[in-house]
């Protein structure tokens, strides 16, 4: 088009041979010029070339009314090449397809790009590909993994069921960039092993740093251990049934109903209290037993030994002769059972005989 701008024809008359020359000449530059100028470059980012050599490794399977063939270019690649592998599916009309679903590696290889296509032609009939551009791992024998494709028939009269056709594997050999024969001297040995340039410490230290961090643990757990043991030894049988007396006072005073298991709970807190105090089996002993056993001790004096008669005996009239105390009873007992707690506890004063206790009426 630029040509014929520059070569009108008409009333302006012909032009001589070298002027059409020198026309078609700068012609030509102003069409490079102007084509440079209007279409920048482009960067392409796709991947390089699949080097060619020969025909592909290819492999056919057919399952009824689907057919896949698998091809693989170059088939003697080197290291370093990347390959194609194109996987080919054809299904009949009515035939629904599930190709494979494209991850980040196929086996071994990398995928650096993927390309599907899928068309259908007039008679219904599908075609789908799939194209991979891999990257092999290493040299050496290497095989493309088997490719599973779904399909389900859904023409009339088969079985809708989700099949699978599993493609053929493919094994080839990536030669080596090494050059072929003994390798020149010029080349440098191989560095030793990161083992050998390391030194004693440095191959122990790991070890060594388990070893400290486990005695370091099983110091924690003695010092939690001891510090819990001295908690519970400070927890004294006086804490105990005093802590039993506390819930016992705070639930109320007992009614008709309920005064048997109060006083079997009230008297059950100062036998308890007892043989863990005095090493005396209170629970295990009747009352005359109980008493004659405290009368022996050594560390119970002969006031607090009535004392405790005097307070067995109110909650014995309660438990087996059926008697039943008045709400002011019931609290002198109470107060009577926290008063031999009081006074015969670790620590308390021993040498001052308790204060009499009126009888029951």
């Amino acid at each position: 088009m630029i040509f014929a701008e520059f070569a009108p024809a008409g009333s302006i008359g012909a032009p001589s041979g070298a002027a059409v020359s020198a026309f078609g000449v700068v012609a030509l530059a102003l069409s490079a010029l102007l084509i440079s100028c209007g279409e920048p470059a482009v960067e392409s980012s796709a991947p390089a070339p699949v080097a060619d050599a020969g025909e592909p490794l290819t492999a056919e399977t057919r399952e009824g009314p689907v057919s896949a063939v698998v091809s693989l270019a170059p088939a003697e690649p080197r290291l370093g090449d990347l390959l194609a592998l194109t996987l080919t599916v054809e299904a009949k009309a009515g035939v629904r397809v599930e190709m494979p679903a494209f991850g980040d590696a196929l086996g071994r290889f990398s995928i650096v790009d993927f390309a599907p296509r899928q068309e259908v032609d007039e008679n219904g009939d599908s075609l789908a590909a799939q194209r991979y551009t891999l990257q092999a791992p290493m040299s050496g024998r290497q095989r493309i993994p088997r490719l599973r494709i779904e399909y389900v028939d859904e023409r009339q009269g088969q079985d809708p069921r989700t099949r699978e056709l599993l493609t053929e594997e493919l094994g080839f050999e990536v030669a080596s960039v090494l050059p072929d024969g003994p390798i020149g001297e010029d080349l440098r040995p191989p560095r030793p092993s990161l083992e050998a340039l390391r030194g004693p410490w440095q191959r122990w230290w790991p070890w060594l740093a388990v070893g400290l961090a486990l005695l370091a643990g099983a110091a924690l757990g003695v010092v939690y251990w001891l510090r819990h043991a001295a908690e519970r030894a400070r927890i004294t049988a006086y804490d105990r049934a005093l802590s039993r007396l506390d819930r016992l006072r705070r639930a109320g005073l007992p009614d008709a109903s309920h005064l048997d298991a109060w006083y079997v709970e009230l008297s059950d807190i100062v036998r308890r209290y007892i043989e863990a105090r005095f090493g005396l089996r209170a629970p295990e002993l009747t009352t005359e037993e109980f008493l004659l056993q405290a009368r022996r001790s050594a560390d119970l004096s002969k006031a607090h030994g009535e004392l405790l008669s005097a307070f067995l005996e109110r909650c014995d009239r309660v438990k087996f002769a059926r008697y039943s105390p008045a709400a002011d009873e019931s609290q002198d007992a109470l107060q009577l059972a926290r008063r031999f707690l009081d006074e015969t506890r670790d620590g308390a004063a021993s040498d001052a005989d308790p204060a009499p206790v009126a009888a029951p009426a």
